[in-house]
């Protein structure tokens, strides 16, 4: 056997762990990019009296209709006369439905109704309607401003992505130490110190994301978090319960992996607790939006926890053998490469499994947020997702070849060196694999998971057409035709059809936005079509570019669901 020089540094190990390391930092910033550009939470669907009014007299009540149920907070439906102080007003919320009654004694002017409010899944939805009573000339427009603070925006996006990725490492490493290597020792050494910085980074993120929703809730700037007064009324359950939950398991799994644990229950003990822990997020999050609730939530655990084993299993497979390989430091230093080889195995058998799920469960929930199986295949977002389960079934496939092949190409080595450079070899494959899916990952983050629309091709950028339009999600799929695709007045024609049955609901708003230029949402009501069945809607869109059409129906008392379409005007 050949004898490795003295002082010889494992440089390839440690280029593999730095590897491993960079991957994680790298899905952390597209992540944290993909949490700034992501908005899917509840929208204005109409108000009485309209934004832009002119009225003869004051309205009794203002009326305002969200996309999905929300909260009011306290105070935070206000009136602002053009030249006075702003009038807070008692709102009452019934499902979607916000109202409150309007001062009769004011005189003719100009008005602002700014409004506030907290949708289902906890994200502040606000802004304000303008409208005008009798003779207003020469009356001042109301100023407002109604967004919540860039800082605090980027503040709780930052906190989120810390808290899952802290997570994801802790549990991933406890799952390692406990069902990989099963040892009784307490984690030392760069691994030790990873646990800690991990289950520390996600129960701080936790706990300051309580104050820092309730700013983003209240549209205060990050700076106010020192002052609770500014932040108290804003706190909402679900960042609690998260905070609660992701204390009562990491801190416990801490404790149970930091020190020997001689007993199969105390190892199975803090595997159990880093698994809390980890399901703190899905419990409370977006997933409790979308139907059937209890298969979201599942396919989410599945693929959190299939997620986590595979992350923290090659850091910590990285770091085993870095502290294994003859020239490593610590007490492993110089182990048998076929003793290592038998880790490897474990943790691939346990990786087949866990990609495996993370297959079927990330199908699941791509399914369930695309809405069909066509949408896979015909959109984007699919498309993209499909990727990254392309690239899973090659780890399963590096993961049957380390079953059955590694162990017989590690003995016909004739030295350990040899033998090590296999196994480093192999765990470099594996962990340029996971730096694709952690960038794949980041990249569906950015994306919008809404389908896209399929316009006819022809004519020249300035000649007039007529596009087919279609699109799918939430069972509402839409057919139609928008011409002439132009700067200026454009038609809209089209039908509705929810749950594979033409509808033809009372109330179809229609949003369009221009994400390149931040211009819009401009809203358009939809008028039935006395002639025929379906909806005519026309929209003045003044710039030229790729629009964003949203088309929101309600079909029924309790679903409205939401369909996004391109259309690109010349």
């Amino acid at each position: 056997m050949t004898t490795p020089i003295a002082g010889e540094r494992p440089t390839a190990l440690r280029r593999a762990t730095g590897f491993g390391l960079l991957a994680v930092l790298l899905g952390f910033l597209l992540a944290l990019i993909g949490a700034q550009a992501a908005s899917a939470h509840a929208g204005l669907l109409d108000t009485t009296p309209e934004d832009g009014a002119v009225l003869d007299q004051m309205p009794q009540e203002a009326v305002l209709r969200f996309s999905e149920s929300v909260q009011i907070l306290e105070g935070s439906l206000r009136m602002f006369p053009g030249d006075g102080d702003p009038l807070t007003l008692d709102a009452q919320v019934v499902d979607t439905r916000l109202s409150a009654a309007l001062p009769q004694d004011l005189g003719d002017g100009r008005y602002a109704l700014s409004y506030r409010v907290v949708s289902a899944d906890g994200h502040p939805i606000s802004g304000a309607i303008i409208f005008t009573i009798g003779d207003a000339t020469g009356a001042p427009t109301p100023t407002l401003e109604t967004g919540t603070p860039e800082d605090t925006v980027f503040a709780v996006n930052a906190l989120t992505v810390v808290e899952y990725h802290g997570l994801l490492l802790f549990a991933g490493l406890v799952m390692f130490r406990r069902l990989v290597l099963r040892i009784r020792e307490p984690a030392t050494g760069i691994g030790r110190w990873l646990l800690i910085a991990a289950g520390i980074a996600a129960v701080a993120a936790a706990l300051l994301l309580i104050p820092a929703s309730a700013l983003d809730i209240m549209g205060q700037p990050i700076a106010s978090i020192t002052n609770p007064s500014a932040w108290l009324s804003g706190v909402l359950w679900p960042p609690l319960i998260t905070a609660l939950l992701v204390i009562v398991g990491a801190i416990p799994g801490l404790l149970l992996v930091t020190r020997s644990a001689g007993r199969v229950a105390v190892r199975a003990l803090s595997v159990l607790a880093a698994m809390v822990a980890l399901a703190a997020p899905v419990l409370v999050g977006h997933t409790q939006l979308i139907e059937p609730r209890g298969l979201m939530v599942v396919a989410d655990l599945g693929h959190l926890l299939a997620g986590a084993f595979w992350i923290g299993g090659i850091l910590g497979l990285l770091l085993f053998l870095a502290e294994a390989s003859p020239a490593g430091d610590g007490p492993r230093k110089g182990t048998d490469p076929l003793l290592a080889t038998d880790v490897v195995l474990r943790f691939s058998r346990l990786a087949f499994w866990s990609v495996l799920v993370l297959a079927v469960s990330g199908i699941t929930m791509g399914v369930l947020i695309v809405g069909t199986f066509q949408a896979l295949v015909t959109t984007g977002y699919g498309l993209t997702l499909l990727l990254k389960l392309t690239i899973v079934i090659a780890v399963v496939a590096v993961a049957f070849w380390n079953r059955r092949y590694l162990v017989p190409a590690i003995l016909a080595k004739p030295n350990a060196r040899l033998r090590w450079r296999t196994l480093q070899r192999t765990l470099a494959y594996e962990g340029a694999l996971l730096v694709v899916v952690l960038v794949i990952t980041g990249i569906l983050a950015n994306m919008s998971p809404d389908h896209e629309g399929h316009e006819s091709a022809g004519g020249d950028e300035t000649t007039s057409t007529s596009s087919e339009i279609t699109g799918e999600a939430q069972q509402l799929t839409i057919d139609g035709t928008f011409n002439p695709g132009l700067t200026g007045e454009n038609t809209f024609a089209f039908t509705l059809t929810y749950q594979g049955e033409v509808v033809e609901p009372e109330s179809v708003v229609l949003k369009a936005t221009l994400p390149e230029h931040d211009l819009g949402p401009f809203d358009v009501v939809a008028q039935d079509d006395p002639m025929e069945t379906g909806y005519t809607a026309v929209l003045d869109l003044p710039v030229a570019g790729e629009w964003q059409i949203q088309v929101i129906a309600r079909v029924s008392t309790f679903a409205e669901p939401i369909v996004r379409v391109p259309i690109t005007i010349r």
